[in-house]
């Protein structure tokens, strides 16, 4: 039963040298930017990885495999976390952008687009109104847009007898 606590422990440090790398090599490697990023995370995973079957002294091959699958796991897990939660962010953020710009010459390819196909979707509605000048919308107002123009086939649209060009953007945090 000993015996079992004491492995126990010594996977734990290796969950915990997982997790660690994670934490460490955010803070060592701001503003290297991927994939060296990523080499070098790994760099930080083994070398902490070394430094914990040395300090535990136990080489069997069973055992090494063992930590490996421990604080590897952990890593991926806490890394996999760290990008859920960064998209969920993203994708729940207010910084959508919709602008248009009132172009002077006739494009060769554009879609027709209707007054009453405008009524529908408001914040195209002002961007139209206010040509030139780009606004956050709400996500969903912004997703309906981009399915709109999508089906339209083009972000040129002709409106009456003018032409504008309909930019969508997301800002990255």
């Amino acid at each position: 039963m000993k015996d079992q606590s004491k492995n126990a422990k010594k996977y734990a440090i290796f969950f915990f040298i997982g997790i660690f790398t994670f934490y460490l090599s955010g803070y060592i490697l701001r503003g290297i930017h991927p994939p060296k990023s990523i080499y070098l995370m790994f760099l930080v995973y083994w070398t902490l990885f070394a430094i914990g079957i040395l300090v535990l002294r136990d080489y069997s091959p069973g055992f090494i495999l063992k930590g490996f699958a421990t604080s590897l796991g952990a890593l991926f897990l806490i890394s996999a976390g760290f990008f859920a939660l960064g998209a969920y962010n993203h994708m729940n953020s207010d910084e959508y952008w919709i602008e248009t710009e009132k172009l002077e010459k006739a494009p060769d390819e554009f879609a027709v687009v209707t007054e009453s196909e405008i009524e529908e979707y408001p914040a195209l509605r002002k961007a139209l109104k206010n040509s030139g000048e780009g606004f956050t919308v709400d996500s969903a107002e912004w997703i309906r847009v981009e399915k709109f123009l999508h089906l339209k086939g083009s972000n040129v649209i002709k409106v009456n007898n003018d032409y504008y060009q309909v930019r969508l953007s997301m800002s990255v945090a």
